[in-house]
């Protein structure tokens, strides 16, 4: 979706996030010509052209033979003509910039940035007391770090910041907004996806504090600290391998929504009655179900890079059925049987998700609306559990 480039921003949506080449470290996308690919640092939400688009998407669900649902599906040559116009950029004063798409007000449409916003004074939340998930696997460290190459970089260029952002309270983690600026914040767990079985977490949105535009996210993909999504697709993200356990903005409910999304298949799911301007303070489940009784291919052999670029993995890499449900904050929204008894549930996302020969990377990310941030927005997880199989 952050589709700026040298010399041509384009206005087409597509995936909900897109990474980077990791031996490009230094190099932005924004810098690089539109036509160059191997070696550049991938945007993680980018715009195609609406016509490539549209033909890899009805080729990519005939691929899998799934029946989730492709992000980026149903897409017209004339999105580009009418990004400028969306209410959502109006509201903005914007002419375009990363705009729910009319088509379907679920991926986004990028044209030209704006005006400036003037940062605002930070608002200080006190500390709260969260009661501890029980009966789910051990506590993970969560220690933060701050992974530029793969997160910060790709989605937000150079001013993306970390440093100074997060806070660390006990088992709370939290990401506030000090500037316009785009915020995030990684986690390494050191944990294969392949190797869990249920991860549960408490995830909050602080009310009051962030825009109706604003794409806030709790979310992991699978990547290896080095090397390079092109040459070593086995063990660096693609869109078929990406989990957003929490994510404003872009999902079913468009403008002011929170869901839980995959990067390009799968069934999303919004959570209904919850605002990013109202808030939220729930508890996500996780877990896999092994059984596979939604019948995922057991493997794959080829995922989606930028542009939604078909990559042959170069092996044959196993695929998990993987279901995310929201409930009420302080433990586990299910826990063994009572899990398998939900995966079909109006409410419980789901999606075959590739595995990686790479380890889980979880991010708290702020990209704003159009890469402002909301100064103050905050946003927040904790007692982040995990039991493996």
């Amino acid at each position: 979706f952050w589709c700026e480039l040298q010399h041509q921003i384009s206005c087409a949506p597509a995936l909900s996030r897109l990474q980077p080449h990791h031996s490009t470290r230094a190099a932005h996308s924004q810098h690089l010509p539109h036509s160059t690919h191997t070696g550049m640092a991938a945007l993680r939400k980018i715009a195609v052209t609406a016509a490539a688009t549209a033909s890899v998407a009805l080729a990519s669900e005939s691929l899998r033979g799934s029946a989730g649902n492709l992000t980026a599906r149903g897409l017209t040559e004339s999105a580009s003509a009418s990004c400028n116009v969306h209410p959502g950029c109006a509201r903005l004063n914007l002419v375009g910039d990363c705009c729910p798409h009319p088509l379907n007000n679920q991926d986004l449409a990028c044209c030209s940035e704006g005006g400036q916003y003037e940062p605002q004074p930070q608002q200080q939340l006190p500390a709260q007391d969260r009661q501890s998930s029980q009966g789910t696997g051990y506590m993970l460290p969560m220690t933060p770090s701050c992974d530029d190459v793969n997160v910060g970089l790709p989605n937000c260029g150079p001013a993306a910041r970390c440093q100074g952002e997060y806070h660390v309270d006990g088992s709370n983690r939290v990401l506030r907004a000090t500037s316009q600026h785009c915020s995030y914040v990684t986690f390494e767990t050191g944990l294969h996806l392949n190797q869990i079985q249920q991860l549960d977490a408490d995830v909050r949105i602080a009310p009051g504090r962030c825009s109706e535009l604003d794409n806030l996210a709790f979310w992991f993909f699978q990547t290896q600290p080095h090397g390079n999504p092109v040459a070593e697709p086995w063990s660096h993200w693609d869109a078929l391998s990406e989990v957003d356990l929490m994510e404003t903005y872009i999902g079913l409910g468009g403008v002011n929504s929170v869901n839980t999304n995959f990067a390009a298949t799968g069934r999303a799911k919004n959570w209904n009655g919850y605002t990013i301007t109202g808030g939220a303070d729930r508890h996500v489940t996780m877990w896999v179900d092994y059984e596979n009784t939604a019948g995922c291919p057991a493997t794959r052999q080829s995922g989606f890079l930028t542009e939604l670029r078909e990559i042959d993995y170069q092996r044959e890499l196993p695929v998990v059925s993987l279901y995310v449900m929201n409930c009420p904050p302080g433990q586990p929204c299910c826990t063994g049987t009572q899990c398998r008894d939900m995966q079909n549930g109006a409410h419980t996302a789901w999606a075959c998700i590739t595995v990686k020969e790479a380890p889980i990377l979880l991010t708290l990310s702020n990209w704003g609306s159009g890469h402002r941030a909301t100064p103050g927005c905050e946003i927040g997880v904790s007692d982040v559990r995990v039991k493996t199989k």
